[in-house]
């Protein structure tokens, strides 16, 4: 399934008009916002061993599901719907390493601190968002063709594939909560 660049924006006008009613944008650019994300198998995200992994959660166990918090970069082209993603009430965001080999990470870093930095600065923090008919995919900034993705198989880190395919899922349920 190929995302196309969704009506995403029209998303985030719609969160910030219900945020921000009357149009303070100084307030709505530093909106936090908190989702659910799981992918296509139905793994939720989970933090185990200081990882993130995707995993089968049920009964009391769903508790330890992580709750997305994301804030819209914009230090990038907007039309691509560039958001910054984090854990843990916004204080661990997810980036892409700097290595040759491109790798998802956590880094204890405050998601509003990001916000106030320039496009070099928030990149390796920064994933453009796409849709097609309810399903989101996560492409990094700084690592063009890279996605977020989860394994095929059960408590598997979170990670970044350019390969996607039944070994790696891209394809997630992005959903405010």
């Amino acid at each position: 399934m190929e995302p196309h660049k969704c009506p995403a924006s029209n998303i985030l006008l719609f969160l910030l008009s219900v945020l921000c009613p009357d149009g303070d944008k100084g307030y709505a650019q530093a909106a936090v916002f908190r989702s659910r994300i799981w992918d296509v198998n139905q793994k939720s995200l989970y933090l185990q061993n200081n990882e993130l992994v995707a995993g089968y959660l049920q009964g009391p166990n769903f508790a330890l599901e992580e709750k997305i918090y994301w804030i819209h970069n914009r230090a990038f082209h907007q039309d691509k719907f560039p958001i910054i993603l984090s854990i843990q009430d916004g204080k661990r965001c997810l980036a892409c390493s700097s290595s040759a080999w491109p790798a998802l990470q956590l880094e204890n870093i405050n998601i509003t601190d990001l916000h106030k930095d320039s496009r070099e600065e928030s990149g390796r923090f920064t994933f453009f968002l796409s849709n097609k008919d309810g399903i989101w995919r996560f492409e990094s900034a700084a690592c063009p063709g890279w996605f977020l993705c989860t394994s095929s198989r059960a408590n598997e880190p979170l990670g970044l594939t350019q390969l996607p395919g039944p070994s790696h899922v891209v394809d997630f349920y992005f959903q405010p909560c």
